[in-house]
């Protein structure tokens, strides 16, 4: 299964750069996808998986809808600070899937992946995010977009 979505993946990857469907296209992107080298894991596991790609693809129309938001607010904008608690599941495809839906936003950079030592919640790992967002309209208090998770 991971095999057939790593290929997938990649032949997506291949039409994205290109830009081109067409059949020969498809097949060279093939069979480049097939002879890229593949990292090994084994025993991992699909659901953190699915669950990273499912935020990748719902962070695409959110990102739109914040690229809107920074074009309206006309150059009232400020910048923010946050963390956000990556998947307890950090595979290196999990982590790349997670810093893509991230990344995907518009003014939205990961500063750093941290290892966090927590009594109460255990060791876990947290991304800095440096996030620039519309500065709110005078008289509203300004919001910090999502809160940490």
């Amino acid at each position: 299964m991971t095999v057939v979505f790593s290929l997938g993946f990649r032949l997506l990857l291949w039409v994205l750069l290109t830009g081109e469907t067409n059949r020969t296209n498809l097949l060279f992107g093939l069979l480049v996808a097939i002879l890229l080298p593949r990292a090994h894991h084994h025993g991992e596991r699909v659901a953190p998986l699915l669950k990273a790609v499912g935020q990748s693809l719902v962070a695409i129309p959110q990102a739109y809808g914040e690229a809107v938001a920074l074009i309206v607010a006309g150059g009232r904008e400020h910048c923010d600070e946050t963390e956000h608690r990556a998947s307890g599941t950090a595979t290196p495809l999990v982590v790349f899937l997670e810093l893509l839906a991230i990344t995907l936003t518009p003014f939205t950079l990961v500063l750093d992946l941290v290892r966090v030592e927590d009594a109460v919640e255990g060791s876990h790992h947290r991304y800095r995010i440096h996030r620039l967002r519309p500065a709110p309209r005078r008289g509203q208090a300004p919001t910090g977009g999502r809160t940490p998770q």
